[in-house]
């Protein structure tokens, strides 16, 4: 039975995708925003090159400003662009811009209450510097869902994903067994894999549709689109 649960923040409790349109539109690559098939894959893109340089960032071999540079100019060489380092940079700022604005998906104040109503615990699990994310959280409103000690931010806790040092870090706070513990998140290399590594009972929110990384059939997860769809498969985990 699961006793807690906790939650990614980026593209989990809110879609960082329209965030992205905007910014790509305003940093000049309005072409993009009309080919909504180029333009969710550039920003897939972008994703997946996150997640492989935040193992570098983590370690001091890159500089968060690197990071979000080379994710950028990588990704735009996947949908066959170059793109300078300071326009990349450009759009960073557009992009940083656009989620002072975000809002949460719909259904995510909802699940809230529910827990709430049943009294169990939950909280985030995200990687990146801690004042970016806190503002992300405050623009969100989920400062008055969770309180900070249920909060986890990579840089403020000196592990990050897809550590799954991280997950065993949160499990010592919690007072739960371990395979008490959910974990809900939309990257499979990020969320799914390394929280199953560390015991948890993994739940894909797969909105996108993605797959699985090769070679890692071993992993058990429950999967949803929606995040409607979460409390039931923790009920009956």
């Amino acid at each position: 039975m699961i006793k807690a649960v906790y939650f990614d923040l980026d593209d989990t409790l809110y879609d960082q995708l329209e965030p992205f349109r905007l910014a790509v539109q305003a940093a000049g690559f309005g072409e993009l925003v009309y080919d909504a098939a180029q333009l969710a894959f550039l920003f897939k893109q972008m994703r997946r090159h996150s997640d492989r340089l935040w193992v570098k960032h983590a370690v001091g071999e890159l500089s968060l400003k690197e990071l979000r540079i080379q994710r950028t100019t990588s990704a735009f060489v996947d949908i066959g662009l170059h793109v300078e380092q300071e326009r990349a940079q450009f759009l960073q700022e557009c992009y940083e811009h656009e989620q002072k604005v975000i809002v949460l998906s719909e259904g995510v104040q909802h699940l809230f209450q529910q827990l709430s109503e049943r009294n169990m615990p939950f909280g985030i699990i995200t990687n990146g510097p801690v004042e970016h994310q806190m503002n992300k959280i405050h623009t969100l409103g989920l400062r008055s869902w969770i309180d900070s000690r249920n909060i986890f931010i990579s840089d403020g806790i000196g592990l990050a994903k897809p550590d799954p040092e991280v997950f065993r870090h949160v499990h010592a706070q919690t007072g739960c067994l371990t395979g008490q513990l959910a974990y809900v998140g939309d990257a499979w290399h990020n969320d799914i894999v390394p929280s199953f590594n560390a015991g948890w009972k993994p739940i894909w929110l797969n909105g996108r549709r993605r797959v699985p990384d090769d070679g890692e059939a071993e992993i058990a997860y429950s999967e949803c689109q929606d995040i409607r769809e979460v409390l039931p498969i923790i009920e009956n985990i």
